[in-house]
């Protein structure tokens, strides 16, 4: 298959996909179309094509994703009638951060570092599927652990974990304290993709803590 026919095979792929797409997921695609390496370089060059197009194609979540541009967001969020932010409560967001650096982690895990009960915060970040069950962990009860998704890395705009500040940038307390109910407002990377399981199991103790 000639270079530029498979290029815009992917462009295509990509402008199809709701989600990022990885050079693996093309190599399994297009079979003998390519090897991985040879895929993830033509990934990086479709990169290099589209910097003076009005669309880009962002590296995030472990994978390529064609999108729409930053300046372009306010017509995006106006025509598709999306909020400007996404919003999470102060304990939703240190229930995330404790997940995203001690994963997994149960939640009575997590209710100990917190010192409160985090099933309610818990239901939030279920139902907004940035985190999601990692298994059962062999102890007494087999409790379910949790981990952040693919969802998470999109939305903070992250290749993967690997590009999480290091604990050695954050305080003790901001990773294992608590803090107060105020309401928080993230602006998460201002692109839209282009393109169009298993049930999630639900804490079971209510809580009256704000999500």
């Amino acid at each position: 298959m000639e270079r530029n026919e498979l290029k815009a095979i992917i462009e295509n792929l990509l402008l199809a996909s709701d989600q990022p797409v990885s050079a693996e997921a093309l190599a399994q695609t297009l079979l003998s179309g390519g090897d991985k390496i040879e895929l993830r370089a033509l990934l990086e060059e479709l990169q290099e094509d589209f910097k003076d197009k009005p669309l880009q194609i962002v590296e995030v979540a472990e994978g390529f994703q064609l999108c729409t541009r930053p300046e372009y967001a306010e017509w995006v969020r106006k025509y598709l009638k999306l909020d400007k932010t996404f919003r999470l409560s102060q304990p939703s967001l240190d229930t995330l951060s404790i997940v995203a650096y001690k994963q997994p982690i149960t939640r009575a895990e997590v209710d100990e570092i917190r010192g409160v009960d985090s099933s309610g915060v818990f239901r939030t970040l279920l139902d907004k599927k940035i985190v999601s069950p990692a298994g059962r962990k062999d102890v007494p009860g087999k409790p379910y652990m949790y981990r952040t998704t693919q969802k998470f890395l999109d939305y903070f705009g992250l290749r993967d974990l690997s590009e999480l500040p290091t604990l050695e940038d954050f305080g003790e307390g901001e990773i294992e304290g608590t803090a107060g109910p105020e309401q928080t407002e993230i602006e998460f990377a201002e692109v839209a993709p282009t393109g169009g399981a298993e049930e999630t199991p639900v804490p079971d103790t209510a809580s009256s803590e704000e999500s």
